[in-house]
């Protein structure tokens, strides 16, 4: 049985780690991870900020690819990738705070 501290340790670690990469599939869209981490933490992410943030710590990276244009248009989306697929601290100090 999981405990309401146990579930909030584990959304907690997306904040400082890279266990993202348990939860997404293998190549996604800043869009479809953002949804990931929205469904885990429970409020809102920002997909600029999350990208941003994933980025400059390395935890993710750009495959090269893009996904074509849905049926309501617009431009290709970038795929990315997790940079390993083994968990890391990628910042001890970091949170992933709901918005105000």
């Amino acid at each position: 049985m999981t405990t309401t501290h146990e579930l909030t340790n584990q959304t907690t670690k997306l904040s400082y780690t890279n266990v993202g990469f348990a939860l997404a599939p293998p190549r996604f869209t800043i869009s479809e991870l953002r949804t990931v981490y929205r469904a885990a933490l429970g409020h809102d992410v920002s997909a600029t900020n999350l990208q941003r943030v994933l980025l400059r710590r390395g935890v993710l990276e750009p495959t090269g690819e893009s996904r074509a244009p849905g049926q309501a248009g617009g431009r290709p989306a970038a795929l990315f990738r997790f940079h390993s697929q083994h968990l890391e601290v990628t910042d001890q100090f970091a949170v992933l705070r709901p918005p105000r």
